[in-house]
This record gives structure tokens, C-alpha cells and sequence, in this order.
């Protein structure tokens, strides 16, 4: 039996001020493209379904990054709460705009490796039926990307704090199923990783 086509949205994180790095990490130029960039392409590569950004610190310089692209953007007033909040008014505005959302796949602009093959990987896993909730699986643990069932949106919405939806998640590891992506663990927070990557 073919999978069941669900309504899925992308939800990307780009609030944050970078504090560790120093600058914008949605900004930096990563094989010619800024981070930012790259995850709105690769996301309309995999064709999961809407896009929407979600903004905050030095919104004005990311909003006109991506300003030509077909995407939503919402500005989150509460950036500076932390990644919570960023998740909590995301998945409300999302929902804002479309209640029968069947699921929303979360993920960051700083690791630079995620691509459309992967993103698909994680839509096929759930429209298959296999989880609830399909999470990118490296270093031993499981993070984003991540593509979350709506049945954990009502958790979401409350987030508070730089809390990501991990602490919901660890509690329902049983409904989690990973799909494994080794470059996951390859992400940008200091300078050291600039090296690393040749940025």
C-alpha cells in the first residue's frame, strides 16, 4: 500500500543572535550560498510543503537575504526568550494559517550537511506510517532535523525558554524513530567550527 500523503510544513529556526560566534550565523556563505539560503533550497528541493522562517535578532539583514524567495516569514518578538519561544509562536503561526497541518518539520540553518535527500528521508519515514515523531539520529543521541506529528503541537505551543522540543520528546521515546545522519553532529556555534569547514 503506497504512503498516505500527509499536510506537512517546514519550520525553520533563524532567531538567534549568535552570541558564541560573533556574527550572524544565517549569514555565512557556506560553498558559495549563506546558510540561510542553502536549508530554504534544499527544503523546496525535497517539496515537503510550506516554508516558513522564523526571524528575530538582525531580522532586517536575514529578511532581505531571503526576501526573493517563496517563502513565510514571521519575525518572533520574543527572540531573545530563546529557541522555546522560536518553536512555541513558529508552530502557532503555522497552525494560524493552517489547522490541518498534519505535521511540521523542524530544523536550524547551522548544520550545514542537511539536504533534500535527508529531508526526504524524514517525510517518507512518517507518511509511511513507521512514527510519530522522525528524528535525525548522530553522536548517539537524536536531534534535528525533525519532523513532528501534531499530536505533540498543543506541547510545542508551550514551550518556554531557550528549551527545544527534546524535553517533550525524551518522555515519548517510544513513539521516535531515527533516521540515521551521521553529518548531523557537524554544526556551527564558534569559530572554531568556521576552521573546520573552511568558512
Amino acid at each position: 500500500m503506497p504512503a498516505k500523503k500527509k499536510n506537512i510544513e517546514v519550520l525553520i529556526m533563524a532567531a538567534g543572535a549568535s552570541r558564541r560566534l560573533g556574527q550572524p550565523k544565517q549569514l555565512l556563505k557556506f560553498k558559495g550560498e549563506t546558510l540561510i539560503r542553502k536549508i530554504i533550497k534544499e527544503a523546496h528541493i525535497a517539496n515537503i510543503g510550506n516554508i516558513t522562517v522564523i526571524t528575530g535578532h538582525d531580522r532586517e539583514s536575514i529578511e532581505s537575504e531571503i526576501a526573493d524567495l517563496n517563502i513565510n516569514i514571521y519575525y518572533n518578538k520574543e527572540w531573545e526568550e530563546g529557541l522555546g519561544a522560536s518553536i512555541r509562536n513558529g508552530v502557532k503561526y503555522i497552525l494560524g494559517n493552517n489547522l490541518q497541518t498534519n505535521a511540521i518539520l523542524l530544523t536550524m540553518v547551522d548544520q550545514p550537511h542537511v539536504n533534500a535527500e535527508h529531508f526526504k528521508k524524514l517525510k517518507n519515514a512518517y507518511e509511511s506510517g513507521r512514527s510519530m515523531i522522525i528524528a535525525s539520529a548522530y553522536s548517539g543521541t537524536f536531534g534535528v532535523p525533525i519532523l513532528i506529528d501534531s499530536f505533540y503541537f498543543n506541547m510545542l505551543s508551550n514551550l518556554k525558554g531557550d528549551v527545544g522540543g527534546k524535553k517533550i520528546f525524551v518522555n515519548y521515546l517510544k513513539n521516535v524513530v531515527e533516521i540515521p545522519f551521521a553529518k548531523g553532529k557537524i554544526d556551527i556555534d564558534e569559530q572554531k567550527d568556521l576552521k573546520s569547514l573552511n568558512i
